[in-house]
Parts: C-alpha cells; structure tokens; sequence
C-alpha cells in the first residue's frame, strides 16, 4: 500500500482516516495473524495439522493421520488455570484510602465479575493467548435493569473477544505489553447481513476492513457473507487547572476542578476552617468510543467511563525483535515435530495396508487362462497355477518364482517414530511417570512439578500481568460509575454474598461530624492478581488443615483456647449440603466473638443490637461463648446420619469432646443452658 502523507491524510474524513488506521495497524501484524490463524487451526480444526504441509497432488491421495501429542500438554496448562484462576486484589496507596475501601471496591469487583460473565471472558482468553499467543478481553458498563426506564444505575461486565488477533488492532507504535501507551486500538465485530440491519436500522451494511484472503484454508467456510462493524477506542490526554484547599478540621486535602471551584469559590473564601494551598495544573486521561463501518459512523463518538481502553491483551510468551513484536503460545514450536511423526506413521500406516503379505511372483504363463482370483487371495482357500515345463512337457519348476516381501520399517523413519514424541513431551514440560514413586510425599511431588513446569512460567507471569492491568481498567471505570447512593452486591473474600450503601452517611469516630463513608471518589487504589487459588479449592485444603490441627492440639492445654475458633473456621469452610443454617449461625458466632468483622450494612445492624444487648447482660462473653458452645453441638446433633459420620469422625472423636467438655466444667455448663434459652427468645423474635 503506498505512504499516505501528512497533507493527503489532512484531507481526509474521520471515517477514512480511521479506516485508513485500521489497514496500516493491520499490516504491521500480518504476518503475526497468519501464524497465530495456523496455530488455531493447528489444533483445533479436523485436518488442520496437514495444511500448508505436503499439499502437492501427489502427496493429495496419501494417508494423512492425526495422531495428536500437541493438545495434551496445551490443554494441562489450560486445565492447571481452571484449577487455580486468578483474580483482582485492590489494596489502597494513599492516606485517603483506608482498608474499608479497598474492602469495598474488592467486594463490588468480586460481585461484578461472578455475575457479570468475568469467569467466561477470561477463560476464552487463556485458551486462546495458550494456544497462538494472543488473546484479548474487553470490559464495559452497561444498565443494571435494561427494562427499567427509572433506573440510570450501572454496572460493569466482561465481554469475550474471539479470536483477538484477526479482530484487534492496537496503535502500532504501542510496544508495552499492557499497551497503556497506546493512543488508539480498534475492535471489529462480524455481523451477517441480517444482524446488521437489526442492529443498526437504516444502514447500509458495509464492512470497515476486510482482510485480504492468505491461504485458501483460511476462507470462512460458511456461506453467509460477514460486514465488520468497527468499534474505535481514542485516549485523550490534556491538562487541566485544580485548586488544592486544606481542610484545617480533617487535616486532609481537598481538589476542586475549574469548573467545580467556579461555583462553590465564594463559600470556600468565607469557610474559615477552608485554607486555599495553591492552583496546578493535572494531566487528565479520558477515553472516546466511535462506532462505524465502511460507510457510516453508526455511533457518534463519545467519552466512556474510565481512563484506559477498555481491552485487556493477554500474551503468552512474547519478545520485541528488530522493532517488531512476536508473540506465540504452546503450539507453534511444536507443529514441526508434530507434522515430521504423523507423516512418518501415516507411512508406516500405508505400507502395513498394502504391503503387509508377501506376494508371490509367477511368470504369466504358469496364470489359469482369465482366472481373477490372484487379484483377491485373501478369499480363497487355494489358488490354482500351472507348472513351468521343459520342451519334451516335464516339469522344471513348481510354484512361484520369488516373492516380493514387504518393506520393513525404514531404520530412519524408526528413529523418527521414537524421538518425535519424546521431543515434544520434553519442550512442553511432560511429567513422565518413572519421575515419581509411590514414597514421594506429596511437598516433594509439588516441588518436581513446579521445576518442570518453569519453562510455562513465563505465560504464566504474562496472564497474570494482564489480568492486574484489567483490575486498573476496572477501578478507573467504577470511579465513575458507582458514584451515587444506592445498595451494592458485594462478594466476600470466602465467597460470602452481602451488600453495601454507597455514600453512607456516619460518624467520624475522631471528630464527631457526620462524614460519608463507602464513597470510591477521589480513592487511589492499585490492582494485584490475586495468587490464590479458587474459592472451592481455598475451603477444601483449609478443611483439611483444621482438621490436622485438631487432631494436634487435642487433649492440650492450647485445646481450650484454640478449639472455638478452629471450629467456627471448619464450619466456615464446609460446602455439604443443607448446611445454610449452621453456616449463617456460625457467621453470626464469629461475628460476636470477635473472629470476623462485619462485612454488610446487615451486619453491622446486627453488631449494634448485640452490643446494646451485651451492655445490659450479665457476663455477656462468658454467655456468648457457653451459647456458640450450646449451639454447635445442638447443630451437630441436627446433621443428617452421614454429615454426622463426615464430620464427627473427620475432626473430633466422642472421646475427644467428652474430654474436652469434661474439662469446661460443669458450672459452664449451666451457663449453656441458660444461654440456649436466650438464643432461641432471640430467634423467636426474629434477631
């Protein structure tokens, strides 16, 4: 394509001077889209490992098998991540930022991300950045209740983008991985010709790219005819004047935009407590979104919530070479090693279907006139065939002549069919089972696969990359959408639902004035993924470990101070059916006992009422306790027959509890009884 210069693009309409982006952002990775098309295909297309390879019309009749060793390990990398996904830890970086925020935003985030398809973006982009190298996710906000009219409340979703690198094209002067320093980056999305008119009524469908056509097995083997609609996303960075005042009650400074401090200026000059420190100048982000095809701009362009575009890429391994970026997965470099051994065992296939008897050689004449059964031996008993006689009609030899034996295996194809395996399971970090033993402990087996398994190390640490990036892009979006006072979902670090209220209004334990709480504004927050593991994976490994704790510290003196916690954390962490009753019990235990902080504007009621309680009972922790006590063994006791053997067996033994209650005492006992009853007064009255 010829250079557009700076004059001729001067002249041209934002519609062609963002087409004319698509095309040489494109072209810088073009010969990036095919390889990373090919490795797709490589892998998941029927035939796809024999094109572009022996494709001559000779080699076009010839066995061609897909004998797979490519897939296995690519898909235990995969099925290692869906074993342990990682998420978004936000932890505050400044003053202003206490622990409740962060605890807040993480809340908000876990919700969004459960309920809002986060789960189901990221994993098609692990699969994809494993497989080619490549992948993207986006994030967008869009209405709680699309049907509701009344209700302008937001949230944020996650949105998968298939096959990213024939769909993404990032600003090609962009070299970080994250792509922060991007000034542009353009999404298309495929729509037949029906879609199109639904979507964008009174359009005329037109596509804003077409690729060109690489190879023939890459043409879209359906026969509907796809438009691109691109989705253009522009940064746009400028600086703008704040007045920065210092509150002389809080001790805490206060920003005020231009606009903002035009208004409110006079009240500021007449607040005595308001101290004027100076007026700067700040580098503001923002993002614009323009929707258009090849012939219209179907969406106007418009600013979005948040500072970064909203496309998180996601690589596996990748390198900057000759000022070009490449990037490949878990495939590319094994397709040689791949292709060498399903050709030498397609050849091994089709000698030992044609060749594997010996055929026996005659001269014509010994043949029975126009008899056709040597064409088929295998179905006949016995074959007939004349003797070769001397002139005066003796015999001088009987039967065949010599035989065409089949052809053995071909010493270098042997050596081949032996090391092309081994080759790929070495490169792609195979655990082959000689490794370990039976006598290994299982820290030991831990240890061996995470040495074998470094060479993935560095996909790993690229994901991980990409998914704090999508927590950056996430917190700036909510910034500007959670902003107004209503009731929040919220997921707790344990899977816990909840809810929260926004701009809650308290009292400032310090000053005594009524202060906001639970207020993202003006928050600054950095994003980490979070290492461990899934929530169901987390609970399992922490039964097990309570329950080896138990088992220790039984019939020790620790025994008494450590057993309640470690109990309520066992309970905590039990997913059995039916136990919603114990576990909401429980939560209330913790709660009062100081094992937990309230997480919900529900609890935090229900802290107030037992503080208020607590204030006119007598001994009230010795009574909380005795009941939590009364109440777990009355809990167990309700457990269906198996929960019982499950969980009386797994962790304390009759022995062991009578022991241990043996060693409470009687008289509190007492105090369990007494405090039974006013747990279930409490129940009755719907505390």
């Amino acid at each position: 394509m010829r250079h557009t210069s700076s004059s001729e693009r001067h002249a041209l309409t934002p519609l062609d001077k963002m087409k004319m982006d698509i095309i040489v952002d494109a072209q810088a990775t073009e010969s990036q889209r095919d390889k990373a098309n090919e490795d797709m295909r490589f892998v998941y297309v029927a035939g796809g490992m024999w094109e572009g390879f022996l494709e001559t019309e000779v080699d076009a009749t010839r066995v061609k098998l897909e004998l797979d060793l490519v897939s296995n390990p690519l898909w235990r990398f995969i099925g290692e991540w869906t074993t342990q996904r990682m998420g978004v830890e936000f932890k505050g970086t400044d003053n202003a930022t206490s622990k409740d925020d962060s605890d807040l935003l993480n809340g908000i985030y876990r919700a969004d991300f459960r309920r809002n398809s986060g789960k189901m973006a990221i994993d098609n982009a692990v699969i994809e950045s494993a497989t080619c190298g490549y992948a993207c996710f986006k994030l967008a906000t869009k209405f709680e209740d699309d049907g509701d009219g009344t209700n302008e409340n937001q949230t944020i979703e996650w949105r998968p983008i298939h096959n990213a690198y024939n769909h993404v094209f990032w600003d090609n002067s962009s070299q970080r991985i994250d792509k922060k320093d991007a000034r542009h980056c353009t999404e298309l999305s495929n729509f037949t010709r029906e879609s199109f008119e639904q979507e964008f009524p009174g359009k005329q469908p037109s596509s804003a790219y077409q690729a060109e056509s690489r190879v023939d097995y890459n043409v879209n083997t359906r026969k509907e005819k796809f438009f691109s609609v691109a989705t253009r996303y522009d940064v746009v960075r400028k600086h703008e004047t704040v007045f920065v005042y210092n509150d002389l009650v809080t001790g805490k400074p206060e920003v005020f935009t231009q606009e903002d401090h035009e208004l409110i200026k006079d009240e500021l000059k007449a607040n005595q407590f308001k101290k004027f420190v100076r007026e700067r100048k700040v580098l503001k982000q923002s993002v614009t979104k323009t929707v258009f095809s090849g012939d219209d701009i179907l969406e106007t362009t418009r600013r979005i919530p948040g500072e970064w575009i909203p496309i998180i890429p996601v690589y596996a391994y990748r390198v900057y070479v000759d000022g070009q970026e490449w990037y490949w997965g878990l495939v590319r470099k094994k397709k040689d090693a791949q292709r060498v051994f399903n050709m030498q065992i397609s050849k091994v296939l089709e000698t030992a279907g044609t060749k594997g008897q010996r055929t026996p050689i005659f001269d014509p004449e010994q043949m029975v006139g126009d008899d056709m059964a040597w064409q088929d031996p295998a179905k006949k008993a016995w074959l007939p065939a004349r003797a070769l006689r001397n002139k005066d009609g003796s015999v001088a030899h009987i039967g065949p002549i010599g035989y065409l034996d089949p052809s053995p295996v071909d010493p270098n194809s042997a050596v081949l069919l032996d090391l092309m395996p081994k080759y790929i399971s070495e490169v792609s970090g195979e655990m082959p089972q000689e490794v370990f033993t039976s006598e290994m402990s299982g820290k030991a087996i831990e240890k061996i696969t995470k040495l074998i398994n470094l060479s993935t190390e560095p996909v790993n640490d690229n994901r991980n990359a990409a998914i704090a990036h999508s927590g950056e892009v996430y917190q700036a979006m909510a910034a500007e959408i959670y902003t107004t006072r209503r009731m929040v979902q919220t997921v707790s670090r344990d899977g816990a639902d909840g809810q929260s209220q926004l701009q809650r209004m308290v009292i400032d334990d310090e000053t005594g004035k009524m202060v906001m709480s639970n207020d993202l504004r003006g928050k600054r927050f950095k994003a980490y993924a979070d290492v461990g593991p899934q929530y169901d994976t987390m609970s399992e490994q922490a039964v097990e470990d309570i329950k080896g704790t138990l088992k220790l510290i039984m019939g020790e003196e620790a025994a008494k101070v450590y057993v309640p916690i470690l109990m309520s954390l066992l309970f905590k962490n039990m997913s059995s059916v039916g136990l919603g009753e114990l576990h909401a019990f429980n939560r209330k235990l913790m709660l009062t006992q100081g094992f937990a902080e309230p997480e919900s504007d529900e609890e935090r009621k229900f802290m107030e009422d037992a503080k208020a309680r607590a204030e006119n009972a007598k001994d009230p922790q010795a009574e909380l306790i005795a009941a939590a006590a009364e109440q777990q063994l009355a809990e167990a006791r309700s457990l269906d027959a198996s929960s019982v053997q499950k969980v009386a067996d797994a962790h304390l033994k009759g022995a062991q509890t009578q022991k241990t209650a043996s060693e409470i005492g009687t008289a509190r006992a007492k105090i369990m009884g007494e405090q039974l009853k006013v747990i279930r007064d409490q129940a009755a009255q719907g505390l």
